[in-house]
């Protein structure tokens, strides 16, 4: 191989490896708000006792394969006695995870208690934001080494001086 034909190479590999840093990096930081959400370590983080009152109907998926699922819509008791509503963010295929009037975990933001999730549904966040920290970490360690292979200024001046 030439010294061009290998710097060339050496130049993809530092494109390449801005490729895969960038959005692995942004990725992360995203994996571990959720992670760390749904292990309620932002502070602010209350725990009450709810009741699935209703349930809604939602449309899932594309034009092609459409399905309905439900949602379980939850009242609750904030710490200074509000009575609160809402509902899961998690919709089940079929049927909803929790039967009306079963009673759940609810976990709140005592700042905004309209955003509330039932607790099993964290599990989601906890594992989704595991499974993303993880794969975008090694999208941030591939992309690092990739731009280890970059070639230098330096080097580059270097080889057109012996050209």
């Amino acid at each position: 191989m030439t010294t061009s034909s290998t710097s060339n190479v050496r130049r993809f590999f530092g494109l390449l490896g801005w490729i895969l840093l960038v959005p692995s990096a942004l990725t992360a930081l995203g994996a571990a708000w959720m992670l760390a959400s749904g292990l309620g370590m932002l502070g602010g983080t209350h725990t009450a006792t709810g009741r699935v009152v209703a349930h809604q109907e939602v449309t899932l998926g594309s034009q092609g394969r459409r399905s309905l699922a439900r949602q379980s819509i939850v009242e609750f008791a904030t710490g200074d006695g509000r009575t609160q509503r809402f509902t899961d963010g998690v919709a089940r295929q079929g049927h909803a995870r929790h039967k009306i009037g079963e009673t759940v975990t609810v976990r709140y933001d005592a700042q905004d208690p309209s955003r509330a999730e039932i607790g099993s549904s964290t599990t989601v966040k906890v594992l989704g934001g595991g499974v993303l920290l993880l794969f975008s970490g090694i999208g941030v360690l591939v992309g690092w080494l990739l731009l280890r292979l970059r070639p230098r200024s330096g080097a580059i001046a270097a080889h057109a001086t012996l050209d």
